[in-house]
């Protein structure tokens, strides 16, 4: 009897070692998920590493055992973690690629225990983003190996692209919509005649006649001088003042650098730089609104504006009567 049942053992064993070798020599696990929310605002939370503890089955897992060290660069091609743990093991993360808002590849080290790769893709369409999260791991000759992987690693890591898929939904639907196209820019300094006034902020019929007054005196200068606008208009906000209810406003007009014009009208020239830039569509007296949606932006992106916003008028009311096609660019300048 003993020696049927060790005879036993072995054909069941000498079976499971023939299974290991048919069974898959690599594992692989993709899944995606409908999020109602801007590509943008999945890939940030992907592309930090430092982020991962928001949404990351394993840090949730291992929280009171993992201790995770970040390196000099944390976002982007480059960053990488490390991670140590009783429970946990140990293991680092690097991003290879990072295409803005399309892409993300990460190659997984497992020290002694073998390495992977990871990578999710967006697919952006109308107000949603398709987010779809990869896995690939190799496990070799070893029959051994490719049933751990079969029977512990691709179960465990579909139940963590679960918990991943889920969080990065709620994080990413979670933050704030924008009324206005919003984005962050690289602007050029520009070459200008201006002229200043300091305005009520309750008296806006007064703040546009000013600007009619100061705009007409700017382009009679230019006529007069025989010098060609470089640019549209624009109108830079250097001082605001909410307590008080004033602001000081400088009506602009682009101009060559070399211009001749009266000492009066002395060209001045604005700085360039990163800046949050939002798209009007309208009559100017729903800008301030436009306003808002920046300033809702810039707590969210945690942006400090570094200087006077500005306004550029890129349609000219005169040639086109429709308020409703009227173009307005909205610069802040961050740091």
């Amino acid at each position: 009897m003993v020696k049927k049942i060790l005879i036993g053992l072995a054909g069941l064993i000498v079976a499971l070692l023939l299974i290991g070798f048919i069974l898959p020599a690599n594992i692989e696990v993709i899944k995606s998920i409908s999020i109602n929310a801007p590509a943008e605002y999945v890939f940030d939370e992907i592309n930090d590493l430092e982020k991962n503890q928001d949404w990351s089955y394993w840090n949730n897992l291992y929280k009171d055992d993992m201790k995770v060290t970040y390196g000099d660069v944390s976002s982007g091609v480059g960053a990488f973690s490390s991670w140590e743990g009783e429970e946990a093991g140990e293991g680092s993360m690097t991003i290879t690629e990072s295409l803005p808002n399309k892409s993300i590849k990460i190659d997984l080290d497992f020290m002694d225990q073998g390495t992977a790769k990871s990578w999710y893709t967006l697919d952006e369409k109308g107000e949603g983003t398709t987010l779809t999260i990869g896995f690939s791991a190799g496990m070799g000759m070893n029959p051994f190996m490719r049933w751990i992987g079969a029977l512990m690693i691709k179960p465990e890591m579909d139940k963590a692209f679960d918990y991943n898929l889920s969080k990065l939904k709620e994080i990413a639907e979670a933050k704030p919509r924008f009324t206005v196209s919003i984005a962050v820019v690289e602007t050029s300094p520009q070459h200008y005649i201006g002229i200043s006034s300091t305005m009520s902020l309750e008296d806006m019929e007064s703040v546009s006649a000013q600007m009619g007054k100061s705009y007409g005196e700017l382009v009679g200068v230019l006529q007069k001088a025989k010098v060609e606008m470089t640019g549209p208009p624009f109108c830079l906000y250097p001082r605001y003042d909410e307590e008080n209810k004033e602001m000081d406003m400088v009506c602009a007009l682009s101009v060559p650098a070399g211009a001749k014009l009266p000492a009066k009208y002395p060209i001045m020239i604005s700085n360039g730089g990163k800046a949050v830039m939002a798209i009007h569509m309208g009559d100017y007296h729903k800008l301030e609104g436009t306003h808002d949606q920046i300033a809702k932006y810039l707590a969210f992106k945690k942006l400090e504006v570094n200087g006077a916003p500005w306004e550029v008028y890129i349609t000219d009311p005169g040639t086109e009567p429709d308020t409703t096609k009227w173009v307005t660019e909205v610069y802040y300048p961050v740091k």
